[in-house]
């Protein structure tokens, strides 16, 4: 094979734009493509091998395990041509390699699936994100792609979306749920009604006003987005509300750092608990992933209570979560809306907070349905509009 005698610190010839070379080191491939720089470990090459007999061609999931591989495995040569790398393993397997594919593994080069990233909002959207659900529709094969990804591009930049002209029959919530994705059980059913009752089990279950929450922040885990689909609200009152969590927990840590260090850092405790049912969890107000990018936030002043240690700081936690909670019910932040019958809102449970105002059940009903979806639902469908439609255009 050319090129796998060549001497390991060879670079080869350009493969792409922008120039790009290999070579050999510690056993694996070195990678410069102008100027960035990666040693791909040959345990993380040869799991990417796609050739005949290593992965099933359907569902493309490895045909081995790490057992059936040398602990020793190391790369042995290499060959380049224009937009793809040849490597030989130790083992005698041998590899094709996009040179696109691996730089967006490596995250150099944008994934064009990917939905798109939040965008913090502290202001009420206007328009709001309305999307006609004709264009959804029940069947995903039949489904425009163009009006999926619209959807999408708003949820996800969002965090909400109002799927307009859907039925006003009990039971419909489901079937868009699962349309959209994965329906999650909780406490409450699969699907529960959102209603003023004579016992409630919660207080969505009043005509009262609530103010800005996270759904069942002491679940594990945490449902991820909630739908709910107006069915009928002729009541006075009853409007609901959304706010945006990710831009309250900017404003925060440009406005007390020490307070937004507390709700990230404390230790707090949700616990329901009716009697009859009691679900208790933990962890943290504010939540970010390792490399600081917003995780989720649980918010609902009415379950939560810091666990006291030694060192922690309940003076700057409480004192965030009163910020937060000024931030969250500031009006200039705030965006207020009526649900019609057939309007289903969509919102990332791990990201808005919503809530409603007041009504009164003497004069008219307000009859929600609601439900839960996992967050892996939406990006697959995504992801699959964006194939659809690029198979539409050859």
């Amino acid at each position: 094979m050319r090129g796998v005698a060549e001497a390991h610190d060879r670079a080869v010839s350009t493969l792409a734009t922008p120039p790009a070379t290999i070579a050999l080191v510690d056993g694996g491939v070195r990678l410069d493509v102008g100027g960035r720089i990666a040693v791909l470990h040959p345990q993380w090459l040869r799991d990417r091998s796609t050739e005949p007999g290593q992965v099933d061609r359907t569902n493309r999931q490895r045909l081995y395990t790490p057992l059936d591989l040398p602990g020793d495995l190391v790369v042995v040569g290499y060959a380049a041509s224009d937009g793809a790398v040849v490597v030989e393993f130790s083992d005698g397997h041998r590899a094709t390699y996009a040179l696109d594919a691996l730089m967006r593994a490596l995250g150099w080069l944008a994934d064009a699936e990917a939905p798109p990233a939040p965008e913090p909002w502290s202001a009420p959207l206007d328009p709001l994100p309305y999307v006609d659900w004709a264009g959804i529709g029940w069947d995903a094969a039949t489904a425009d792609p163009d009006a999926v990804i619209a959807y999408l591009d708003g949820f996800f930049r969002f965090g909400f979306a109002v799927l307009r002209g859907t039925p006003t029959e009990l039971g419909t919530v489901r079937r868009v749920a699962d349309r959209l994705g994965y329906i999650s059980g909780n406490n409450f059913g699969w699907v529960f009604d959102v209603r003023a009752e004579a016992t409630p089990t919660d207080l969505a279950y009043t005509p009262i006003a609530l103010s800005a929450h996270t759904d069942q922040p002491y679940r594990r885990p945490v449902p991820g987005i909630q739908l709910l689909h107006c069915l009928r609200n002729d009541a006075p009152g009853g409007d609901s509300t959304l706010v945006d969590g990710l831009a309250a927990a900017v404003a925060l840590a440009a406005d007390d750092p020490d307070a937004h260090a507390a709700l990230a850092g404390v230790e707090t405790e949700w616990r329901y608990d009716t009697g009859d049912d009691t679900v208790v969890g933990r962890g943290r107000v504010l939540e970010y992933e390792p490399d600081g990018r917003f995780h989720r936030i649980r918010f609902s002043t009415k379950l939560d209570s810091p666990v006291p240690s030694p060192g922690v700081d309940l003076a700057a936690y409480y004192r965030g979560r009163r910020r937060l909670a000024e931030w969250l019910d500031d009006p200039a932040h705030r965006l207020v809306f009526r649900l019609e019958p057939g309007d289903v809102v969509v919102f990332d449970n791990h990201r808005l907070l919503h809530g409603r105002t007041a009504f009164d059940p003497s004069f008219g009903s307000r009859h929600l349905q609601g439900c839960y979806i996992d967050h892996d639902g939406p990006d697959t469908m995504y992801r699959l509009a964006v194939r659809r439609r690029a198979s539409m255009s050859r």
